[in-house]
């Protein structure tokens, strides 16, 4: 249990879908989101809704790392469509390009 929030943590969110480990991440530790970077197309809709105000940085892949605001703690998500219950379930194997 923390006890005294560290509100000046600058927090960045990769691959960050919905949002949720972000927002966790700042009930436990305190903080706030500076950016998000994840091109899905749903998550781009939802983002703003849960972090109005943090900047996307889209697509991972393309962005330029130093002009981006540096943070103290970097959360990831992992791209699980294909073994969601909502997504395709083709499994992680195909997600490697294994199949």
């Amino acid at each position: 249990m923390i006890k005294h929030p560290n509100h000046s943590l600058r927090i960045g969110s990769l691959c960050t879908g919905y949002g949720g480990l972000d927002m966790a991440i700042q009930k436990v530790f305190g903080g706030t989101l500076k950016w998000v970077a994840d091109n899905d197309r749903h998550m781009m809709k939802l983002s703003p809704k849960h972090h109005p105000g943090v900047p996307n940085l889209g697509d991972i892949s393309r962005i330029r790392w130093h002009d981006v605001e540096p943070v103290d703690l970097v959360s990831a998500g992992f791209p699980c469509q294909d073994i969601s219950f909502a997504g395709r379930g083709a499994g992680i194997v195909h997600c490697a390009g294994v199949a």
